[in-house]
């Protein structure tokens, strides 16, 4: 039995709770971490109060902590760094975090007394610290921290087998240990134990090496591959044994952290000029590089050069790296504005519907929170007030939600024959083709649909449910859908029982329309020979005997017939055979009308046009050659004539008074003009008036103006009327 893969809004849901279930942490463990209730910072070679809440002035220096009844402990300004992996070297760190050790089991202490340097004391009472009085720094961390791997999930969820999406991916597990741990760790309360900072450390590095492991390995193979895939695994060898030596304290010195930082960051810039170079002939490869790498060096510039430049270079960053982390969300905000425009990792727009759809149901789940939290008020009137307005308010509203985010239309039984019915039945077979992707897509809502060339006998599921085929039906070529149901889903086996029940149904209703056709050719063929055993015959007997002036009316009608005739058996006529009939018809009229025709007929080829563009033609041909005749005055008619494969333009042009401006206006004069001009659009065709000296009218008319429906078995030809003498 085929094991079904997960839905990319599965792994995606997966990955986000991972990542909540990683801010929980954090969260629990700040919140959880013994604090004095008040902000301390280094100001030159001591320590002073900052913020507080107790009786204490900001700027108060602070010299010691003692617990009653030990020696007090004398506070440096080292023992408020937030970044230990900025001091100079192993020993130095190794010296922070065995203070730190010594500060926390002080800070453990129910009752501690903080020594002023004036030598007066003031008892402080630690306790756990509120998530509110967080500075935004902290929240700056986290938010960057989980919008950037959800972002890098969600892209890597829609195109799981391809490595460039999984290696952007790693980078944004890296953005969420680096982001964490630190937030964590800078703000804690004043001190952590021992076995804390050996764990937060390695992990804050080892998130930096998976970043610089994820956007390295993707810019040396996207969007162009700047060397073999094989030779990718030496960015783990090498980060690897740069994060041993760091972890186990050898070879490397803790200064070296920095500069390691600073070269990854170059590296990924050489990396994007390298791109740029690699892709200068290919336009759609730059436009996205353009946009993903510029997000990538703006994020680092601003991290690297301005957070982490001042330190290699020996002065103090204008600007805190807890806040310059926040730059990192560039990379990711960038690639998901980007990704519809540019097309990055060929994700197409539908991949935004995946993303809508994991914050809906996010969202979800934060209104129930909210919801219950807030009617958890704790008095006896509680109950009842809870139980009314969760009848009342909560449920009908989640029920809405769900219904607008989940739910998933479905067709009953009746409304599934008759949406076969209407897919056989169209006029086309363009028609049928545009009614059956509908019908797909209100069924399984695919996020993708493509053609597809399927030999199988019906319907299949492929790539563990993600994608199902169909072979071809009604006109529309074989389909293969993919991602069903906005991505947040598989076809199952209910799903495949379902696609063949419709396409036999389909089929079914195919066959009934092919007999239906071949009815209506027979009942077409016996019309087209009524018409011309019956009224042909007894035109073309009056033509014989009809004088000079009927006899053009007669002819006229002959050439009509033999259209009418051609046209109820689907026969096709020869374009430069109805030019001559036109030409010929028009020039006997306006010979009557003592009015000269220039109209030179050149080769059109092998050209052959259905019975509604013949009509439109010879209708359109002698609408303007009767509005010449009886309110131009003029002497000469000039008609012009451009063709090719797909579309034929006549203009006409005489040398009279032309019409007046009135009777062009609005719908193009009277009701000559204006069933001209009607007849022309429906077919795709346009016309065109010009006074000047005369009047110009241009006509333009596709030569295949529609599809006309397929006649299956149904296989004749017209019958020739006698040519007339």
């Amino acid at each position: 039995m085929t094991r079904l893969a997960p839905s990319p809004a599965l792994i995606i849901t997966v990955m986000a709770a991972i990542a909540v279930v990683a801010v929980g942490l954090c969260l629990w463990g700040t919140a959880n971490t013994p604090w004095l209730g008040l902000e301390l910072a280094p100001r030159g070679e001591v320590v002073v109060v900052e913020r507080s809440g107790l009786d204490l002035q900001a700027g108060t220096p602070i010299t010691a902590i003692a617990a009653p009844g030990q020696p007090a402990f004398a506070l440096t300004p080292g023992d408020l760094t937030l970044e230990p992996d900025a001091l100079p070297n192993y020993a130095a760190i190794d010296s922070f975090i065995a203070r730190q050790d010594q500060l926390f089991e002080l800070l453990r202490q129910p009752e501690l007394t903080l020594y002023r340097a004036d030598g007066t004391t003031i008892a402080v009472f630690p306790g756990t610290r509120p998530l509110w009085s967080m500075p935004g720094s902290f929240w700056v961390q986290v938010i960057t921290g989980v919008t950037s791997v959800l972002i890098a999930f969600w892209v890597w969820a829609l195109r799981p087998r391809q490595l460039a999406p999984g290696l952007f991916a790693l980078s944004g597990v890296g953005v969420l240990l680096v982001t964490l741990s630190s937030a964590f760790y800078a703000h804690r309360g004043l001190a952590l134990p021992g076995e804390a900072w050996r764990v937060l450390l390695p992990l804050n590095h080892l998130g930096i090496q998976c970043f610089s492991i994820g956007l390295i390995g993707l810019f040396l193979i996207y969007p162009r591959p700047l060397v073999d895939r094989r030779w990718l695994w030496l960015l783990p060898l090498v980060s690897g044994l740069v994060f041993l030596f760091d972890t186990l304290h050898i070879v490397l010195e803790a200064e070296h952290f920095y500069i390691t930082v600073m070269l990854i960051t170059l590296t990924i810039l050489l990396l994007i000029a390298g791109q740029w170079w690699a892709t200068r002939r290919h336009p759609d490869e730059r436009a996205a590089l353009g946009w993903l790498g510029l997000s990538v060096a703006i994020a680092l510039a601003c991290f690297s050069f301005v957070s982490l430049a001042p330190g290699v270079l020996g002065f103090d960053s204008l600007l805190s790296q807890h806040y310059g982390a926040g730059a990192i969300i560039l990379i990711y905000l960038g690639l998901a504005m980007g990704l519809r425009r540019y097309r990055l990792f060929e994700l197409g727009e539908w991949s935004y519907r995946i993303l809508f759809y994991i914050i809906g149901a996010f969202a979800l789940l934060g209104l129930d929170a909210a919801l219950i939290a807030g009617l958890n008020i704790g008095l006896a009137p509680a109950l009842a007030i809870s139980l009314l307005l969760v009848a009342l308010l909560y449920l009908p509203l989640r029920d809405w939600l769900w219904r607008r985010v989940f739910a998933r239309q479905q067709l009953k039984e009746h409304e599934l024959f008759s949406a076969a019915m209407d897919v056989a039945f169209a006029p086309s077979r363009h028609d049928s083709a545009t009614r059956w992707r509908a019908l797909l897509g209100q069924l399984f809502d695919p996020l993708e649909s493509a053609d597809h060339r399927n030999d199988l006998p019906g319907p299949a599921v492929s790539d563990d449910g993600l994608t199902l085929t169909l072979p071809s039906v009604a006109g529309a070529p074989g389909l293969r859908l993919s991602y069903p149901f906005g991505g947040r889903g598989l076809f199952r086996p209910g799903h495949l029982a379902l696609a063949a029940n419709l396409v036999a149904l389909t089929e079914k209703a195919e066959e009934s329309r092919q007999a239906y056709m071949r009815g209506v050719g027979e009942e077409r063929r016996r019309m087209a020979r009524d018409l011309h055993d019956d009224v042909g015959a007894r035109l073309l007997t009056g033509l014989h005997t009809a004088d000079e002036r009927t006899r053009p009316t007669l002819q006229a009608a002959l050439s009509d017939i033999r259209a009418i005739v051609s046209g109820l058996v689907g026969e096709e006529a020869e374009l430069d055979r109805v030019l001559a009939q036109i030409r010929h018809e028009a020039a006997r009229r306006l010979e009557a009308a003592n009015i000269a025709l220039d109209w030179p007929l050149p080769e059109t080829g092998p050209v052959r046009i259905d019975y509604r563009a013949h009509k439109a033609l010879t209708s359109a041909t002698r609408e303007v050659v009767s509005n010449v005749i009886r309110h131009s005055g003029a002497t000469t008619l000039a008609v012009t004539l451009a063709t090719g494969t797909e579309r034929l333009s006549l203009r006409f042009s005489d040398d009279g008074r032309g019409l007046p401006e009135a009777a062009l206006a609005g719908d193009g004069g009277g009701y000559g003009l204006r069933n001209l001009r009607q007849r022309l659009e429906d077919l795709g065709g346009t016309v065109a008036f010009e006074v000047r000296a005369g009047t110009a009218i241009a006509i333009d008319l596709p030569l295949q103006p529609q599809e006309r429906p397929p006649e299956p078995g149904v296989q004749f030809s017209a019958p020739e009327l006698d040519s007339p003498p």
